[in-house]
């Protein structure tokens, strides 16, 4: 499902406080109920670092989310998106990322680099603040 840019925000990302912000404007739209289920989001960028499409990949629980490198990569690959950015929530507030977290982020950028696809940041996010993982 892609997701409209908030308004009030430029396409163009300078840096990870950038992307930070509109997902953070983005969970929030979520009611508080659903704020409690774990989201994944790709933001696909185009050589200038402008967004060229953000899309929710899955919806989880309050503590999982499933997803495969074929749901995360297709709509880059069908839109020959050379840059892309992980993100997803952490219900719980917690902001540290698990060992799944961490697998996962390695096992996504090993499948983008075969397609091409540089993956320049994952980011972890609650509904007050954010870390990224080390790529």
């Amino acid at each position: 499902m892609t997701i409209r840019l908030p308004k009030d925000e430029d396409k163009h990302i300078s840096g990870t406080d950038d992307i930070a912000r509109i997902m953070l404007k983005i969970l929030w739209r979520q009611n508080k109920i659903h704020r409690k289920k774990e989201y994944f989001w790709t933001v696909g960028l185009n050589t200038a670092n402008d967004i060229d499409y953000i899309e929710l990949v899955t919806i989880g629980t309050s503590n999982r989310n499933i997803a495969e490198p074929v749901d995360i990569l297709s709509l880059p690959v069908s839109k020959k998106c050379k840059k892309i950015i992980l993100c997803h929530n952490h219900p719980s507030g917690k902001l540290e990322p698990s060992e799944q977290d961490i697998l996962f982020t390695e096992r996504i950028t090993k499948a983008a680099a075969i397609l091409g696809i540089e993956v320049l940041d994952h980011l972890i996010i609650t509904e007050n603040n954010y870390v990224t993982i080390d790529l």
